[in-house]
């Protein structure tokens, strides 16, 4: 006999006892009545009902506990109670299968158990059970990829999966109250809130100035963020505060005219060629009051001589930027955001990219969609040849709407985050490659292009090449990731088409005037590049499936590319480095940025396959780049621990192969060493979770 929980309604109106069976209880039955039960039952307020709770409880706990020893369930629960969704929680759980399956460890196993033979590794692609994607797996297997999950909790820690170089006790020292700092980047939060002011403070550090965010930040981190992907392969290394030596800047006062005019010389000998954001000619006729300079403009002078002396710092201890960056700030108000005119959008466009430089990278990102939309309501996006505006003042529009747009494209690909600006109806032309003499205030008639080098070759080069790639790196950040054969066909219509149109005399391997060797060197740098950020899948992928039957042709190929453009950057690096006698911060930030790309996979491929018959030339790949890093170093001192990282992630690869040359045996990796191991922490990062 079938009983409901409660009473059927009518015995509730009439108070009287309620057999409760169904379909009809005993007193509608007998009484000829319509026995109705809510579909609504509440829960008895009965300490026999708690009681009964209470040991469900406790059997469902006892039951998880003995079937996952190793989770920690309170972890689980807490994540629940915290917003999390009850999915999240799957892929935690069934780690700890990977954990046994795959023979990766956890420290409380005996030494007896360790030195046991290590089972089969699973596939961990095929043990999380989640929304399936389509991904490019051999055989055209759809797969679940549901893993980055597994680092929802922001109290995870997963000792198991960090290297041996790694100390532990400095990683549970970022606890803050409950939270642990996930070395994992951009793992899901509760929320991506960030406070960047007091990282220009006079009481904070400096950080590693590559502008890529590899310091702390909540902000979100896509698949193509190089801060993610080095913070993972660190295993947190640069969540750690450095130390080094910071003179008290109270000492800088208000900067006089000679200080002022040293920066703003040294900010268009250095940052203008690559940049030319303002009109030299016109910036210095208003520095010297020969023409009354236009609203906002003091703002702009502090922001200029800012980056001036940032770029031409050649020690570590020279911070003088960082108080006319805050003058410039004091020169504007929130009155000033109501106005739209060239000279802020100027102001706002060169702090977003100072920012950058100084690291703060979301500050920087908001700094530049403000002056982006105001350009944008400025129509400097439009073609204006049929107004009345002066052929100068389109021109110098065109410069400032395009240095915008390289700006907007390298910080979205920089961040993984998706582009903040579409093509859609800007139909302004590039600027023209031309000497300044060639166009002034009183130019009636357009000046032809020069073909030879000049300061807006480098602008019109990039601003193209982001015109033509931008759909590819719109596809790499979307589920789910292009094939490998879809890759390389639009790598040949975007991407080759884009280096067939650089001119003769810009070319990789042509020697140009000294001023221009490292806009010219960036080009080829941030070509190579996006290259080894839209294959870097595919390496990872090959270093998974060692071992494994013959790889997809398509995937082969694309793998070889990415390791192939990681070693020419390396390479192009090294002789831009010995070709100089004096170098500046310029110099040192825009090699840092793009050596920590190439430096990085040549070193997961070195540690996870450290016998491979390639695993010489990727030595030789890390050793150039550690002698560019030492080189950094002497302007940039905290460049000292990317150096210090790829010492600690490649330590005894260098070394293996003299091992087993000795022994005539191939020497055992450590679990936490392993290929899987590795990965899988790298999954996290390749497959992100959405804004």
């Amino acid at each position: 006999m079938q009983l409901n929980r409660v009473a059927c309604k009518e015995c509730q109106r009439r108070k009287i006892k309620c057999s409760r069976q169904l379909p009809l209880c005993h007193q509608c039955t007998t009484h000829d009545r319509q026995c109705v039960y809510s579909d609504a039952q509440r829960t008895p307020l009965t300490r026999k009902h708690l009681n009964e709770v209470e040991n469900d409880l406790e059997c469902a706990l006892q039951m998880l506990r003995r079937a996952f020893p190793d989770m920690d369930i309170d972890v689980a629960i807490q994540l629940l109670r915290s917003g999390g969704d009850f999915n999240a929680v799957i892929p935690v759980l069934l780690c700890t299968l990977l954990l046994k399956f795959s023979g990766i460890m956890s420290p409380e196993l005996s030494s007896e158990n360790m030195s046991s033979p290590r089972p089969k590794s699973m596939n961990i692609l095929l043990l999380v059970d989640g929304p399936r994607i389509e991904a490019p797996v051999s055989g055209n297997v759809v797969v679940g990829l549901e893993l980055r999950n597994f680092a929802n909790s922001h109290n995870l820690q997963i000792p198991q999966f960090l290297p041996p170089s790694v100390d532990l006790s400095r990683l549970s020292s970022q606890m803050v109250g409950d939270r642990v700092r996930s070395p994992f980047a951009s793992s899901p939060s509760k929320s991506y809130d960030w406070d960047e002011r007091k990282l220009l403070r006079h009481d904070s550090r400096p950080t590693i100035i590559d502008g890529m965010a590899t310091t702390v930040s909540n902000s979100y981190l896509g698949v193509t963020s190089s801060a993610a992907l080095l913070n993972l392969v660190g295993v947190g290394y640069f969540l750690h505060p450095i130390q080094p030596e910071l003179k008290d800047l109270e000492f800088l006062k208000m900067p006089e005219r000679k200080i002022l005019e040293e920066n703003v010389t040294n900010y268009f000998s250095t940052y203008h060629i690559s940049y030319p954001i303002v009109h030299k000619a016109l910036f210095f006729a208003h520095f010297n009051e020969i023409v009354p300079p236009p609203p906002c403009w003091k703002s702009l002078l502090y922001i200029v001589a800012a980056i001036g002396s940032f770029m031409s710092a050649t020690s570590a201890a020279d911070h003088a930027d960082l108080i006319l960056f805050d003058r410039a700030k004091q020169n504007l108000s929130m009155e000033d955001w109501e106005t739209g005119n060239l000279t802020l959008v100027q102001t706002l466009s060169l702090m977003s990219n100072y920012l950058q430089l100084r690291d703060r990278p979301n500050s920087g990102y908001n700094y530049l969609g403000i002056a982006m939309r105001m350009a944008l309501g400025l129509g400097f996006h439009k073609n204006m040849d049929d107004s009345e505006i002066p052929l100068f003042d389109q021109e110098v529009r065109r410069r400032v709407w395009w240095g915008l747009y390289v700006f907007d494209c390298s910080q979205t690909i920089t961040y993984g985050r998706p582009l903040g600006v579409s093509c859609n109806g800007v139909d302004t032309r590039l600027p023209l490659n031309i000497v300044d003499s060639s166009l002034t205030s009183s130019t009636t008639q357009v000046p032809k292009d020069e073909d030879l080098p000049t300061i807006y070759t480098s602008l019109r080069l990039q601003a193209l090449f982001h015109l033509l790639t931008n759909g590819i790196y719109e596809r790499i950040i979307s589920e789910p990731l292009p094939s490998a054969q879809s890759l390389l066909e639009w790598d040949t219509q975007y991407i080759q088409r884009w280096k067939g149109m650089i001119p003769d005399y810009y070319r990789e391997n042509e020697q140009v005037q000294p001023e221009y060797q490292l806009s010219h060197a960036v080009i080829h740098w941030r070509y190579r590049n996006l290259r080894i950020i839209i294959y870097r899948f595919f390496v990872l992928k090959r270093q998974y499936e060692l071992g494994q039957s013959l790889q997809d042709e398509y995937e082969w190929r694309a793998s070889t590319v990415c390791l192939e453009e990681c070693r020419a950057t390396l390479q192009n690096m090294d002789r831009f480095w010995k070709s100089k006698t004096a170098y500046n911060r310029m110099d040192a930030w825009w090699s840092l940025y793009f050596l920590i790309h190439a430096v990085m996979m040549p070193l997961v491929c070195l540690r996870n396959d450290p016998l491979s018959i390639e695993a010489q030339s990727w030595r030789n790949d890390v050793g150039i780049a550690k002698g560019i890093i030492t080189k950094i170093m002497n302007i940039c001192p905290p460049a000292v621990r990317i150096l210090d990282l790829i010492e600690k992630v490649s330590a005894g690869c260098f070394t293996v192969m003299e091992e087993a040359s000795a022994t005539h045996a191939i020497p055992n990796l450590a679990p936490e060493e392993a290929p899987l191991s590795q990965l899988m922490q790298l999954h996290l990062m390749l497959w992100p979770d959405p804004l």
